[in-house]
């Protein structure tokens, strides 16, 4: 059987290397897709013949897979399949996307559904950091009246000696930011926990500041030809704060990608219609799959 680890930080190093060799950019296969959100989905794996294999609890689905990474994913769903079958649970899996529900497909019969929540968008990083064309508009007016509002403001990129700076921003943030969502709260608790161990994270950044103080931060990585955006906060009371820090990230960091990914909506409509503001090039769908697999029915 399947001998799985629970995914923690001290992990990072030993995970990261496979990442790269996913078949999309789909947030969940990079480091804040994964072990920032570990304990929220009871994120455990094991590795095997150097495939990457993440077993999760998604909501009340129970015990579920993401399709494996690396060099051997068809022995990888072998093994799952005979985990399952082991334990008599129903072979599932989460966050898949086309390209990962084809090779499912190719082996078994399965029913999906869409996990329109969960989805990814993506942009072209060239029409984030340009902003260019009348679609972008209103992002362009509000970026123009935080400038007049705020001559002094500047641009900083994180390091270590300014983290703390960030961490007592987003202490003032939760004050001021009221959700009732698990989903936020545990979105917070991970930001804090990224800020506190960015040596682990290896996260990149930049903060925008008006007369000294913080009032916009992103933080992300890179993985392969994809920019993905983890962490983004700003003090809603400043107009055009959002958007500056969004093109700032995207000019720093994305100019080398073809893609920026700015992660799914989590069933909030705010962030919704703020993400389809920006006019992504597509919307990355997930699904939930039930692998209809007769070997893992023979009990």
């Amino acid at each position: 059987m399947l001998d799985f680890k629970k995914l923690t930080m001290d992990d990072i190093e030993i995970v990261r290397p496979y990442f790269e060799m996913s078949r999309s950019n789909n947030c969940d296969n990079t480091v804040g897709g994964s072990v920032m959100w570990a304990d929220f989905f009871d994120t455990n794996y094991t590795i095997k013949e150097k495939t990457l294999i993440f077993k999760v609890k998604f909501f009340d689905k129970g015990e579920c897979f993401t399709v494996p990474i690396g060099e051997s994913v068809g022995h990888g769903l072998d093994l799952i399949c005979e985990y399952c079958k082991e334990k008599s649970i129903p072979m599932q899996f989460v966050t898949v996307t086309d390209r990962d529900l084809a090779v499912l497909e190719q082996k078994y019969s399965v029913e999906k559904t869409l996990l329109s929540d969960w989805s990814d968008y993506i942009y072209n990083a060239e029409d984030l950091i340009s902003l260019t064309g009348r679609k972008y508009h209103g992002q362009k007016n509000h970026i123009n009246s935080f400038k007049k509002t705020y001559l002094n403001y500047i641009f900083e990129e994180i390091i270590e000696s300014n983290i703390v700076e960030v961490k007592d921003f987003i202490e003032e943030f939760a004050k001021n930011e009221s959700k009732e969502s698990i989903l936020f709260e545990e979105e917070l608790k991970k930001t804090k926990e990224v800020l506190e161990n960015n040596d682990k994270y290896k996260f990149f950044g930049v903060m925008l500041k008006v007369e000294g103080q913080i009032v916009a931060f992103s933080m992300g990585e890179r993985v392969k030809h994809t920019l993905f955006a983890h962490i983004e906060k700003a003090d809603k009371t400043k107009r055009g704060a959002y958007p500056m820090i969004m093109n700032e990230f995207a000019k720093r960091y994305g100019k080398d990608m073809y893609y920026i990914n700015r992660e799914e909506n989590a069933g909030d409509k705010g962030l919704e219609s703020s993400k389809l503001q920006y006019h992504p090039c597509t919307i990355l769908n997930k699904y939930y799959v039930i692998v209809n697999c007769k070997r893992c029915e023979e009990i």
